[in-house]
């Protein structure tokens, strides 16, 4: 059996065994004061992962009638789709540096600016969309 801790929005936050954290009924109803929760190896399976990751593929929270339900579909935050951004125009600006320096060797000038053309359409995009992600 298990004792877990939930949030408020049901997501498990906490954990504790019968055998390895608790022995005696005394212990185990600290736990409960504290706010945990009696829950079975099928419900905690849910809560782990071990019955995949639900409906929006976030996993299980336990619902309000006491059972796993799927998590809700989790929306990033303005910082975490400015990291996406930011991510993709260094590995974009990453590729065209290579490519750059293979112009470089073979001494090709046309290439050369053409790079240098996408380079600053790369830039161009990547400030546009972060203008567009803070207004």
């Amino acid at each position: 059996m298990y004792l877990c801790k939930f949030d408020e929005a049901g997501k498990r936050i906490a954990t504790v065994l019968k055998g390895v954290h608790f022995k005696t009924k005394a212990e185990k109803q600290k736990y409960l004061d504290e706010g945990y929760l009696e829950t079975s190896d099928e419900d905690y399976a849910y809560y782990v992962g071990n019955r995949g990751n639900g409906a929006n593929g976030t996993g299980y929270i336990r619902g309000a009638d006491g059972k796993p339900t799927d998590a809700p579909v989790k929306v990033p935050s303005i910082e975490e789709k400015k990291q996406v951004i930011i991510d993709q125009y260094e590995a974009d600006k990453d590729e065209l540096k290579s490519k750059f320096a293979d112009a470089m060797m073979m001494d090709d000038d046309e290439v050369k600016a053409e790079l240098k053309e996408e380079l600053n359409e790369i830039m161009a995009k990547f400030d546009a969309d972060i203008k567009e992600l803070e207004e």
